[in-house]
């Protein structure tokens, strides 16, 4: 046998001392392990609701490939007779029945470029209708079936390609933007090339989003925005175009963003979200309905979170759907189309439901649930009432293997708000012991930690392997956070680490005072504006002895000016930086740099176009140059966060290796 190197040994050993600790204990989270795990990503019921599509993800790694692949699935609305659809190494997604319930249509990157495949459920195969060159994007069948519509992105031109391969691919920043265009495809008719035939829909200087056809088949309301970048899509406008002319005409635009158009059955209403005309980020999005008879809107009856979408119309066209997230849990509400009442439809849920999915019948939504110690399953129910039935059984050898404990705590904050969160235990932890706490701070910042299960495939921060290695997890929902309602979810404006910081610092006080966690034992990791609040933290406070910093914003000014949404910042501090370089640099983590002990594992994409990879490599620099412990994990070809597996594995595996550096695990664990 080839002798082993020491050089090939080290990462192996390294990992195996990381994971294996004391008495030996049998290891079933560790981050290769939670990779491994599957996910449900669609939960689509039939017209009629009598069965189900969903899919399937998993994580391929292998010497050659680094990516998630989903495969569709079919079975009874019982979860009976399932019957998977998709095979092989590509990627098949977004299923979405025919209205007639005989066909499904799908997307699929198996010969290279995404495109759209038509499959009868009655025995056959898969046929691909669409040869984009860039790719299709989201699609609907039409109401009488015969048709298509999708979106795609402009192709390059010749010259553009000729370019690229010449070496000669300068451009103008904004002068050659591609759209998203919206197209219809005919089933039934062919040109004489024998290929179906195809008409673009949109040809003005916009980009389509979001999409809906009329109950008659012969026109489209579609979202649109000045670009296809999100800065300019959250202030689309909603237009509509007649199929057979092409002719389109603008419906509704304001200063506010209205999107997400969808008919009513009867076709007399379409429904959108809106947001207020004075643009606010973090602010209320709401219901609204438009009139076709006269051309009035009118906004639905409020919800408490105000920040949610549209799932879909009741089939008498009287009421609508619409879910959002209800504190550390996802709600779903019945509105009435004349904006008088409001019903929650979720109301007994003890779990967590996502992706929800109201079919074309109008009669089933399909969604997944999970809890903190519950692995996601997809389930459906009748819009009659509120009755999950599980149709899948992913996971099976996992599903009797346990998790930690999480419950919800809450704290008061300094000027009395109350603040949740959500706290992990160490697996087989005992009334009385003390342990290593980490303090993990979401993104957004108007996001929310949720009561998911803490072993998932995707993310950074591995929380089922912390609690393995005995640590515990605090996962606060500070000022700012989603979930508790537009006042709370505002409440940190023009005060990026003021109310916010002291509501985390509260939170792990609170967890030393419930005598679970060694106040000299504390570790602290975020990512985005969790990297915005970890670095602040540290130029704030030495009660931390590692923080792990992913994708931090830690100059306002430089991150405004470099980034892709240009409004995001002034929306939340009131001016540009130019015109307020004082509250940019008061609130900016580089200006504290000077303060920081605390040993830093950054990690950051270098393809991070929403906060620019040299937000990190500033950071980085300054602490190194002051001779703070820190390193930087430089992720190739990432966005904002990883998306390959292995660098997701990398991203988690580092993270555990970083607080066993610095907390070590905890004996008796």
């Amino acid at each position: 046998m080839r002798q082993l190197t020491v050089a090939w040994l080290l990462p192996i050993l390294l990992l195996l001392s990381t994971l294996v600790h004391a008495q030996g204990k049998q290891l079933n989270w560790t981050p290769s392990q939670c990779l491994k795990l599957k996910n449900i990503t669609a939960v689509r019921p039939s017209p009629d609701g009598s069965k189900v599509l969903y899919t399937v993800r998993e994580a391929i790694m292998t010497s050659d490939r680094s990516e998630y692949i989903n495969q569709v699935f079919v079975c009874n609305a019982d979860g009976s007779n399932t019957i998977q659809l998709t095979r092989g190494d590509k990627n098949s997604s977004n299923p979405q029945w025919s209205h007639d319930g005989k066909w499904i249509a799908y997307t699929s990157n198996r010969d290279g470029k995404n495109n759209l495949y038509v499959l009868p459920l009655n025995g056959g195969e898969s046929e691909k209708i669409t040869d984009s060159k860039s790719g299709v994007g989201d699609f609907h069948w039409s109401p009488d079936d015969k048709m298509v519509a999708l979106t795609m992105s402009d192709n390059e031109n010749d010259q553009e390609e000729k370019n690229k391969k010449a070496k000669e691919d300068w451009y103008f920043m904004d002068d050659s933007v591609k759209q998203n265009r919206l197209y219809v495809l005919w089933l039934n008719q062919k040109d004489t090339a024998g290929k179906r035939v195809q008409k673009m829909l949109t040809k003005d200087n916009y980009s389509v989003s979001d999409f809906d056809w009329s109950p008659d088949s012969k026109q489209l309301a579609f979202s649109h925005g000045k670009t296809s970048l999100v800065n300019d899509q959250v202030y689309s406008d909603i237009s509509t175009v007649d199929v057979a002319s092409g002719n389109a005409k603008v419906l509704l635009a304001s200063p506010a963003g209205e999107a997400s158009p969808v008919f009513s059955p009867d076709g007399k209403y379409l429904a959108f979200y809106c947001t207020e005309e004075k643009m606010d980020w973090a602010g209320p999005e709401f219901p609204k309905v438009y009139s076709f008879a006269d051309g009035k809107s009118w906004r639905l009856a409020a919800t408490p979170n105000e920040d949610g979408g549209i799932l879909g119309w009741t089939s008498d066209s009287k009421n609508l759907f619409w879910g959002e997230p209800n504190k550390t849990l996802y709600s779903i509400y019945e509105l009435s189309a004349d904006g008088k009442k409001e019903t929650e439809w979720t109301k007994e849920s003890k779990n967590l439901l996502g992706i929800p999915y109201l079919n074309e019948g109008a009669n089933t939504i399909g969604f997944i649930l999970q809890n903190s110690s519950q692995l996601p399953q997809a389930y459906v129910s009748s819009i009659s009432g509120y009755a999950p039935v599980k149709v899948s059984n992913i996971n099976a050898d996992k599903l009797s293997v346990e998790l930690p404990k999480t419950e919800v705590i809450r704290w008061k904050a300094a000027d009395g708000k109350q603040i949740e969160g959500l706290l992990t235990y160490p697996i087989g932890y005992k009334p009385g012991q003390k342990v290593p706490l980490i303090l993990n701070v979401h993104g957004g910042p108007a996001g929310v930690f949720s009561e998911a299960a803490v072993a998932s495939n995707g993310g950074a921060y591995p929380i089922a392997s912390f609690a393995e290695m005995g640590y515990a997890v605090l996962r606060p929902n500070p000022r700012g956070s989603t979930g508790y309602g537009t006042a709370f979810r505002t409440a940190n404006h023009k005060d990026w680490g003021g109310g916010d910081y002291k509501d985390l610092m509260l939170g792990v006080d609170e967890v030393i005072k419930l005598g679970i966690a060694e106040e000299g034992n504390l570790g602290l990791m975020g990512w985005s504006y969790g990297g915005f609040m970890s670095s602040w933290i540290v130029g704030h406070t030495d009660r931390f002895k590692a923080a792990s910093i992913g994708a931090p914003v830690v100059d306002l000014a430089h991150q405004n000016l470099t980034d892709d949404i240009t409004g995001f910042l002034p929306s939340y501090f009131d001016n540009d930086p130019w015109a307020d370089w004082a509250s940019y640099d008061a609130h900016s983590p580089l200006r504290f740099v000077q303060n920081v002990k605390t040993p830093v594992m950054l990690q950051h994409g270098e393809a991070d176009m929403r906060v620019p990879f040299t937000n990190g490599l500033m950071f980085y620099h300054a602490l190194k140059r002051r001779g703070v412990p820190v390193r930087l994990l430089a992720l190739p070809r990432q966005p904002h966060g990883p998306t390959e597996p292995k660098m997701i594995l990398k991203v988690m595996q580092t993270n555990v290796e970083w607080f066993e550096r610095y907390l070590g695990p905890k004996k008796g664990f």
